[in-house]
């Protein structure tokens, strides 16, 4: 018995340590994800501990919307979600982000809080996160901000960012505010 657990344990060792050194050495671990409901694949990334989509989220579903309705503006900037259909848009297996998840993004991009998360989260090299600036709909139904402003649904909470490729300004909102739940918002799903 003693003999079996030692093999057993020398076999598995080096799996382990040469995972864990590969993920150490690319740090950024890519991944996808298909969604079912459609057949897109997304692309993620993790980021910390955690999974995100590193592009917004594409399924229609009755209160999303395409920014102007002009199909070429899907590919890059997704789709706009109400608060409501943004409740069950996420695919299988991932869900809304809290307030904690975008905190933990943000203190990854920025750990010595020096005003540059927004800046690196906007950027598709290290973290990966590639923040889109896909503007919004707002409660009169216009469209507004695009390539100017990006903003976010969280699971309770809103988080934009505004501004340009140099100093761009990241915001996470305590809560949801009441204008919020009449805007339309592009969406970032983490995994479960």
């Amino acid at each position: 018995m003693e003999k079996k657990i030692l093999i057993l344990l020398s076999c598995t060792l080096p799996f382990f340590t040469s995972s864990y050194a590969q993920h150490k050495k690319n740090e950024l671990v890519k991944d996808s994800i298909l969604d079912n409901r459609d057949q897109k694949e997304y692309k993620m990334v993790k980021i910390g501990s955690t999974t995100w989509m590193a592009e917004n989220l594409k399924w229609e579903c009755d209160g999303s919307f395409i920014y102007e309705d002009l199909p070429k503006n899907l590919k890059k900037f997704g789709r706009l979600y109400s608060y409501e259909a943004a409740q069950n848009a996420c695919p299988a297996s991932t869900h809304l982000p809290t307030k904690q998840d975008w905190d933990s993004l943000q203190y990854y991009a920025d750990p010595k809080n020096e005003g540059i998360a927004g800046e690196k989260l906007m950027k598709k090299t290290k973290p990966g996160f590639a923040a889109t600036l896909s503007g919004y709909k707002n409660a009169k139904g216009k469209y507004v901000a695009l390539e100017e402003e990006g903003d976010y649904w969280g699971a309770d909470i809103t988080v934009y960012f505004t501004g340009q490729m140099q100093n761009v300004a990241f915001k996470i909102n305590d809560a949801i505010q009441k204008r919020d739940f009449k805007n339309c918002y592009s969406i970032r799903c983490v995994k479960d």
